[in-house]
């Protein structure tokens, strides 16, 4: 494995893991308001689930309109490439001439 696989790898996990903490205590502060017990009450433990719920919903349609963005936004720039590399073949062509 080469050092930038790694390190693409490394930092994706610790954006995971960013993440998750930010998560896990959003979730927590919204839910958790009883501190008498230690056990978690049926309020609570439902008011995380939907809380996880909802972020993991949000997230994958989140991320599926990313994908479908970003696909275009890569056909637009091969579009580019390819007219800039055909504007200066076109150049190059013109010179030689």
């Amino acid at each position: 494995m080469n050092l930038e696989v790694a390190a693409t790898q490394i930092r994706n996990f610790k954006d995971f893991l960013l993440l998750y903490n930010k998560l896990t205590e959003h979730c927590f502060t919204k839910c958790v308001d009883n501190f008498y017990s230690r056990n978690t009450s049926a309020f609570e433990s439902q008011c995380v689930d939907h809380c996880f719920g909802k972020f993991t919903n949000v997230n994958q349609k989140v991320l599926g309109v990313y994908v479908e963005v970003q696909q275009e936004i890569n056909a637009r720039r091969m579009a580019e490439i390819e007219a800039n590399q055909n504007a200066v073949a076109a150049a190059e062509n013109q010179v030689s001439t």
